[in-house]
């Protein structure tokens, strides 16, 4: 029979577990890159051409398409939640490097403004990043961390000293993927610093 204290212990363990993933999930690559957009659309001018539809093809390239990736969490017949999370990752990366470099090319034709079109190609290139690490490399890099500090970066490149209240969000991905038992500490800061070199490039 399990002592009080460790019957605590668990609880609190599950709790923080519960608390990453929900962070987690609030925090994804989807979400954060369609609230830079959306940011972004606000803050431009609005006598900039093609101002409008930019906005709403670089919503549905680089935040909606890859946000169906959270459909694979459904668990159907599959039910070893591992393996469903596994699935869901996979799909993540599928939808990302097939609709952002579609997304570019789609921005690129109707003269979107080239800020949009700077996002799309970033985003390219962080998740072929994520894909080498991931896949090629066998290292298991945050895609969590490198969503999140590629747009903390681009807004701090944008907008200066108003956008560094933002640089928060790093250390509570970073928190809440190792409450959800997701990533280590040098995983995650794989995927931030080679998230911040890229858009700093691409920028």
């Amino acid at each position: 029979m399990d002592s009080p204290k460790m019957i605590i212990k668990d609880a609190n363990s599950r709790f923080k577990r519960v608390l990453g993933e929900v962070l987690s999930q609030i925090l994804n690559v989807p979400m954060l890159s369609g609230a830079l957009v959306t940011y972004i659309f606000f803050r431009l001018p609005t006598n900039i051409p093609n101002r409008l539809v930019g906005f709403g093809w670089a919503l549905t390239f680089i935040s909606l398409i890859p946000l169906a990736s959270l459909l694979f969490y459904i668990p159907g017949k599959v039910k070893n939640w591992a393996k469903i999370i596994k699935r869901q990752r996979t799909a993540s990366f599928v939808l990302m490097i097939i609709s952002y470099p579609i997304g570019f090319i789609v921005l690129k034709l109707i003269n979107a403004p080239r800020i949009f079109e700077a996002i799309a190609v970033n985003y390219t290139l962080i998740t072929l990043g994520l894909i080498i690490f991931n896949l090629i490399l066998r290292y298991k890099a945050s895609g969590h961390s490198a969503g999140v500090a590629g747009p903390v970066a681009a807004m701090f490149y944008i907008f200066g000293i108003p956008a560094v209240p933002l640089v928060a969000l790093v250390p509570l991905t970073i928190f809440a993927r190792i409450a959800a038992k997701g990533h280590d500490l040098w995983q995650l800061v794989v995927g931030a610093v080679m998230s911040i070199s890229i858009t700093l490039l691409v920028l």
